[in-house]
């Protein structure tokens, strides 16, 4: 009996070693999609990040990265664990291209310890958007209209532009995916790419069962919709069956 106990002891302890480790092997998902509302010569090279936590990124994961134009951080940034000099190193990492940074929030941002997270989002140059609409040309030239749908903050805009009718990249970020599902179906329509984030794809599946169906791209009418498995780990640091990853995209046109 107590052979069989000392085994389960073991064979515990080290399923528990190798979750943490799942959890902090980062995996660089590079994807290249052609997209409607760019034109010929157009190009956008993206990364998409969501559900720091309280990780610290990895320089060597984003030594990897050598050209950026636009960074989204699709929430949960923070937590109430994350300290400010982790949130400091972190958004040093995600500055390094010298690409506008974009932020829309999660449901755990809010537990930021140290002041107005918005605020101190702005303080360093971050753009956060909530339910709002942006225009910004990137560096090559090319027009986006970043929107984004939060209902955790709810910041009053900044600008109430409401750009639909903008014959260019329209990109949508929203933290939790079901609240973009939830929205009417003419709304949808408009936005060439949806980004989310929130699930971690479960963070510990069982037998390929979890809390949240597994991540991944998901094509609805000709919309790449993702739901990114996130990078940290909310409550436990561990994963299983799950991966650690953020995401860097290049959006070419359709034709």
């Amino acid at each position: 009996m107590l052979e069989v106990l000392f085994f389960v002891l073991i064979g515990g302890v080290i399923l528990l070693v190798y979750m943490y480790l799942l959890a902090e092997h980062d995996h660089l998902r590079e994807n290249r999609l052609p997209c409607r509302g760019l034109s010929a010569h157009q190009k956008v090279q993206l990364l998409f990040i969501s559900d720091i936590h309280n990780r610290r990124l990895s320089k060597e994961t984003f030594k990897k990265i050598q050209s950026v134009d636009l960074v989204m951080i699709g929430g949960d940034f923070v937590d109430n664990r994350t300290s400010y000099e982790r949130f400091m190193y972190n958004l040093s990492i995600l500055k390094k291209w010298g690409a506008p940074v974009y932020f829309v929030p999660g449901n755990n941002d809010h537990e930021w310890k140290f002041g107005s997270f918005l605020d101190e989002l702005m303080k360093q140059g971050v753009v956060p958007l909530s339910n709002e609409d942006e225009r910004v040309e990137l560096s090559n030239g090319t027009p986006v209209v970043l929107s984004a749908l939060d209902p955790y903050f709810m910041k009053p805009n900044r600008n109430a532009s409401y750009l639909e009718d903008e014959e260019c990249l329209q990109i949508l970020c929203v933290h939790d995916p079901y609240v973009f599902k939830r929205i009417h179906q003419d709304a949808k329509g408009r936005f060439d790419l949806v980004l989310s984030g929130h699930t971690h794809g479960g963070q510990i599946r069982l037998l390929g069962f979890g809390p949240y169906e597994r991540g991944g791209w998901k094509v609805d009418e000709a919309q790449p919709f993702l739901v990114s498995e996130g990078y940290g780990t909310s409550l436990l640091p561990l994963r299983l069956g799950t991966r650690a990853e953020c995401h860097w995209i290049e959006l070419t046109p359709e034709n």
